[in-house]
Formats: structure tokens, sequence, C-alpha cells
């Protein structure tokens, strides 16, 4: 059974825009792919811990020998990594937040994201052990990232989330991005969304 783990990144509970947009694209994926398995991870709603000194020594301590606060971190870890490990197909909704992820996002990642998680290193070099895997993710920026506008150069988000999942072996062609830029000058009953977008966005459903 494929299943799809949606991720909202966002602080924002009332107004945010990607989750708008992850919410539109899942629930039109799940009514086209009626018998797969949608998991919700809200990182807005409940963030993961950020890490600690516990969970450092939980890393470096066999399991047997950690003391009850390095296991209780150990295992918090090891609860995020397994249902993202579980998932054949991701959505991210995120804002950019200061030019790159959101602080719930970084530690989502700090807890999961781990050698022999999601990366190997060995005699010959780095392998990557999430290949097969596919993400889109809802971006909203502020202001004009797009290629050519004067900010552009300034985005660290999409190549960040790029490289992230590259380095973990994920192919470039399995990772997409669908933005809403200048969205703080967005505003509306529309969300800042316009139709033409909602309308890609469950086109995108259907064949993705």
């Amino acid at each position: 059974m494929t299943t799809l783990l949606h991720i909202d990144a966002s602080v924002d509970l009332q107004g945010s825009k990607t989750r708008r947009l992850s919410s539109a694209f899942v629930g039109q994926w799940a009514a086209v792919h009626r018998g797969a398995r949608v998991v919700r991870r809200d990182l807005g709603r409940s963030p993961p811990p950020r890490l600690s000194d516990a969970f450092v020594r939980a890393v470096k301590t066999p399991a047997d020998r950690r003391s009850a606060e390095e296991q209780q971190a150990w295992q918090a870890s090891e609860a995020l990594a397994s249902e993202f490990l579980d998932a054949d197909l991701y959505v991210i909704g995120m804002p950019m937040h200061i030019l790159t992820v959101p602080s719930p996002f970084k530690a989502y990642i700090e807890q999961v994201f781990h050698e022999n998680r999601v990366f190997r290193l060995t005699e010959t070099g780095l392998s990557g052990l999430l290949g097969g895997r596919k993400f889109l993710f809802f971006l909203s920026k502020g202001a004009d990232y797009r290629p050519g506008a004067p900010l552009a150069s300034f985005d660290m988000l999409e190549p960040y989330l790029l490289k992230l999942l590259t380095f973990c072996g994920v192919a470039p062609d399995d990772i997409a991005f669908v933005s809403v830029n200048n969205a703080l000058s967005r505003a509306g009953s529309d969300g800042g969304i316009d139709a033409q977008t909602m309308d890609h966005v469950r086109r995108l459903a259907e064949t993705w």
C-alpha cells in the first residue's frame, strides 16, 4: 500500500497559505488514490523536540546502558523517524522564514535525518538511503524570489531542501516545488492564493 506523509511546517494555524495548498492537494490526491494511506504530521501544532544533550548522549550510548532521560530522547526521535521512513510520498507545506526553513521543520530534520536512517557513510563515500521516494513542497515566500527577480539569489529555501534530499539519495526529478511569491502583499478572502494556482494544485494531484 502506498503511504503519503503530509507534513505542515507553518506555525500560522489560521491563515497559512502553505496549509491551504497542501491540504487542497492531499484531499484531491486521496480522492484519486482511494487505496492509499495518508498520514499527517503537523509541526506547527505539535513541534518536535529540539536536539538535547540527552539525545547526543543516547546516540553515543548502547541501548542497554542508556539512562531514562537518554532513552526518552532517543524514543522520541525514533518515533518520528519510523513514521517518516514508512512513507513513499511526501507532501510538505512550508513558509520561508528568514530566507530558509522555519524552526519546527529544522527541529524535525535534526530528529530524523541521521546516519543509517537516511544516509550511510561507507569506505567508498556517501550512500543516500531515500532513493525512489518523491517529495512535493508547497512554499510561500514573502517577496519575489523567482529566477531573474532582484531577490532571487537570497532564496536559500529551495536550494537547501534540494541539497538535503539529494544528499540522502533522492533523485532531483523526484523533488518538486510549488511556490507562492510576494506572500506578504497578498491578502483578502482568497487567502492570497488565486484561483489559477488552486486549479493547478488540484490538477497536479491527479497526475502526481
